[in-house]
């Protein structure tokens, strides 16, 4: 299994690849547009975030945890946040340095591979976590327009799955196409050594320095394609990671 060191992570590859954009929407503008305020939006509540926040001075004591550029993030929504993707860390290193006021705005974008469960799809659907239905990938889409309409914050991670090897994968393009057809600002995010703290197939957690960099805002170009507005995310990411 070149590139693959068990079944597991065969497995993995495999179901992450079908959860990727395979929808075919025509016009995106029009669909985006459409009315969607009759979809059931996750609830969340205050205890979450407060519970990642706490989270913190762990990372803090035993990674040795460093934010730079919070003045990067805008005071208000609606944003969308689009970090790399190292480890099963970075949800909860978002949330130690994302605003409170922000993180309680903020839903994340999750596939249906990381919430299985009885319990997890629970909290999932009270801790503000949009789950990516592979039977129905166009309301999932619409409940992230949903969210940045109504002024508040979607994460999402471009890649879709954690990186194999430390290098930024490839970007697919769904927050892009929000991000243009909803004239949404996107806020580049540079996890760095969560990687070595937390690689795959390793399940306890190494003292290695991590640090969450939040980068300048991308203002979204009519003028660009998906692709190009992905690709310039991608490019200010990879730039910041190589430094």
């Amino acid at each position: 299994m070149p590139g693959f060191r068990n079944i597991r992570d065969l497995a993995e590859y495999v179901a992450n690849s079908k959860t990727r954009m395979e929808v075919k929407i025509e016009d995106w503008h029009e669909f985006l547009h459409t009315d969607s305020s009759g979809l059931v939006l996750p609830h969340g509540n205050l205890a979450m975030p407060l519970f990642l926040k706490s989270s913190g001075l762990f990372f803090k004591l035993y990674n040795r945890l460093t934010f730079k550029g919070t003045e990067n993030i805008p005071v208000r929504g609606p944003l969308i946040i689009a970090p790399n993707h190292q480890s099963y860390l970075d949800g909860a290193l978002l949330s130690v340095g994302l605003p409170i006021k922000i993180l309680r705005d903020s839903y994340f974008y999750a596939t249906e591979e990381h919430v299985q469960g009885a319990l997890r799809q629970y909290g999932a659907r009270h801790n503000n976590i949009i789950i990516m239905e592979r039977g129905n990938l166009r309301d999932s889409i619409l409940k992230l327009a949903e969210v940045l309409k109504r002024g508040k914050n979607v994460i999402i991670f471009p890649e879709g799955s954690r990186t194999r090897t430390g290098k930024l994968g490839d970007f697919k393009k769904t927050f892009a196409i929000l991000s243009r057809e909803l004239q949404v600002p996107i806020v580049p995010v540079c996890i760095r050594g969560a990687f070595e703290a937390l690689p795959r197939s390793i399940h306890f957690i190494s003292p290695h320095k991590i640090e969450v960099e939040f980068l300048a805002p991308v203002v979204p170009d009519s003028s660009l394609s998906y692709d190009e507005i992905a690709s310039q995310v991608k490019h200010v990411i990879n730039k910041r990671m190589l430094q």
